[in-house]
């Protein structure tokens, strides 16, 4: 906590940090492995297999080094994903070092599978809250999309991170002709439960299988709701963009919510506050956009702390002013899902 009636950090930047087009950048996303215990069938190459090397990832001081350089900038909330985050043994540890920069502003996205016997540490390390990806509400349709028989222990994960008081919410990928019936039941569960889930459209990577025939648009997700609960949706007015990018919807006779992101038929690259860093420390300035800035081979050889923020501003400079498919025209699929870090 700050000392001497001194403002956090990110508070006393004069500046902070800014894209090309003037939309402050508040919001850094980090992955930290590539690795993942699942093979979703929207993350993973459905056939074949990808050929690149994989150098190692980030040790832990490494992502804490890099983390800081973006908290000194303007960053004010931090998001561990992957792959797989829960992959990593020295996870708790990463938390720990970033937490004091931001804060306690550090979330975590997870498949949850590991998550039940390390919510509690998490938490204790400093993690605020957590995204679990919850697909479906069945087993088999769970195994279906997964390819691992796995719901239970997802479930488990979910009831011990809201038992270690982190603040979780639940991510639903929609692919029609494999989850869309799927929906209702993960909306009947926000609702019993008390807790919020985000439909999320289904986007295109490498290698995913993504097809027109296989989106279903944020509009027709909410319609499958309503209809199927037997009542309108009334929205919550947008809190802040660190809340992410999701429009959100309370649950009849609930405390449940649910929300859609709506990456593709209603983008928000006009208000969008978020950059990546790659667990091979690669810069990605937008999601489906901008080459990659590697920044761990300078931070490797002891670049300056001024000389890493200078190549962050710059990069950010370049950030595009939205992603190709809303012009019309198709992204260049150099990456995967996990290696992005979604």
């Amino acid at each position: 906590m700050p000392t001497n009636n001194q403002p956090p950090r990110m508070l006393r930047l004069k500046d902070g940090l800014k894209d090309g087009l003037g939309r402050a950048i508040t919001y850094l996303r980090v992955s930290v492995t590539e690795q993942c215990n699942l093979a979703c069938v929207y993350c993973k190459p459905r056939t074949g297999a990808l050929e690149r090397a994989e150098p190692p990832a980030m040790s832990r001081n490494e992502v804490v080094q890099a983390v800081q350089v973006f908290t000194s900038l303007g960053i004010r909330k931090v998001r561990l994903t992957g792959g797989e985050p829960l992959m990593r043994r020295d996870l708790e540890t990463i938390v720990a070092g970033i937490s004091p920069e931001v804060e306690g502003r550090v979330h975590l996205t997870t498949n949850g599978f590991h998550l039940a016997r390390r919510a509690r540490g998490l938490r204790d390390a400093g993690l605020c809250g957590v995204n679990i990806s919850l697909d479906a509400a069945e087993r088999g349709a769970f195994e279906r999309l997964t390819r691992k028989d796995g719901l239970s222990r997802v479930l488990a994960g979910i009831e011990a991170a809201r038992a270690a008081g982190l603040k979780t919410k639940l991510n639903a990928v929609v692919l029609r002709g494999w989850n869309e019936d799927q929906i209702l039941p993960l909306a009947r569960l926000a609702q019993a439960e008390g807790i919020q889930v985000r439909f999320i459209e289904f986007m295109p990577y490498q290698g995913n299988g993504w097809g027109q025939d296989q989106f279903m648009p944020a509009t027709e997700i909410l319609g499958l709701v309503q209809e199927g609960l037997g009542a309108p949706l009334e929205e919550e007015p947008v809190v802040g963009l660190e809340e992410g990018p999701a429009r959100i919807f309370r649950l009849p006779d609930s405390e449940g919510k649910v929300g859609v992101i709506s990456t593709l038929s209603a983008d928000f690259c006009d208000r969008c506050n978020r950059v990546r860093l790659t667990s091979r420390g690669e810069l990605q300035a937008c999601l489906f956009g901008n080459r990659p800035v590697d920044l761990l081979e300078p931070l490797r050889n002891h670049a300056s702390h001024e000389d890493l923020a200078r190549l962050i501003r710059q990069t950010l400079t370049e950030k595009l002013d939205c992603h190709p498919m809303r012009r019309g025209q198709k992204p260049e699929f150099a990456n995967g899902m996990w290696q992005v870090g979604g």
